[in-house]
């Protein structure tokens, strides 16, 4: 079989909510990037999808020497939304409130893979990010630490999670994450100005967002170990996911 360039998949999906007097949502445009591996193997039915409380919120299959991509906006845009529907109409965020957010991936391809997923929580104000608030205050709850494997060298902005086990074809993981909260200690975020006779408490988190994005990608099962040091540089063996 003739050598084939693989490209590896990385879905995004990102959901920005104002924090403040008023409470709305913007998408981020994101873009897929890819890593790349040579291997002996014809790689033209790989797919992953990303599930969002059960519904799709993004897809990417290769088919026919070609990418199809499908995503929850259907407007041809190359990633989906996360937290679209986390609130009501006219409805405010509330601190220390979960919030339904299951999380899962599913293999929309036709061969099997091995899965890895990228959660990356951080503010933003006015394009800027904000590193005076912490990421953890964005508290997405993981769960079913047994079968996602968390990578040891994790920062507070992102964690990464592979997938232990082969995903099959058709089949859809256990989640990773079952619910959202903004940590009520955000509240107490806060700065005091004095201008004369007239004290001010101005809140850190006034009037800026907070991101969850999330990027999941595949690779083949054929000589996995040295495929995935290839593309996500771990060794599967000593996290355990083969």
């Amino acid at each position: 079989m003739k050598k084939k360039r693989l490209t590896y998949l990385m879905l995004a999906a990102a959901v920005l909510l104002l924090l403040g007097s008023t409470v709305g949502s913007t998408r981020a445009a994101l873009t897929y990037y890819s890593d790349n591996y040579v291997a002996k193997i014809t790689v033209s039915q790989i797919g992953v999808s990303l599930l969002e409380n059960g519904e799709v919120v993004s897809s990417r299959d290769y088919n026919d020497n070609a990418w199809k991509v499908t995503t929850n906006k259907g407007d041809g845009s190359a990633s989906g939304s996360l937290l679209a529907n986390l609130l009501k109409p006219e409805e405010k965020l509330a601190l220390n409130k979960k919030y339904d957010e299951k999380l899962t991936v599913k293999n929309s391809g036709s061969i099997d893979e091995y899965v890895r997923v990228r959660i990356y929580r951080y503010w933003m104000k006015d394009g800027q990010k904000v590193t005076t608030l912490s990421p953890d205050l964005i508290d997405l709850n993981f769960i079913n630490s047994v079968q996602w494997v968390k990578n040891p060298n994790e920062t507070a902005e992102c964690v990464e999670l592979f997938y232990k086990g082969i995903l099959k074809t058709g089949k859809e993981t256990e989640p990773f994450a079952d619910t959202v909260r903004i940590d009520g200690r955000l509240a107490q975020e806060a700065t005091i100005e004095t201008k004369g006779d007239t004290v001010t408490t101005v809140y850190k988190y006034d009037g800026v967002e907070f991101h969850i994005d999330v990027e999941v990608d595949a690779v083949q099962t054929h000589n996995a170990k040295d495929a995935i040091k290839s593309a996500w540089g771990v060794d599967a063996s000593g996290l355990g996911i083969l």
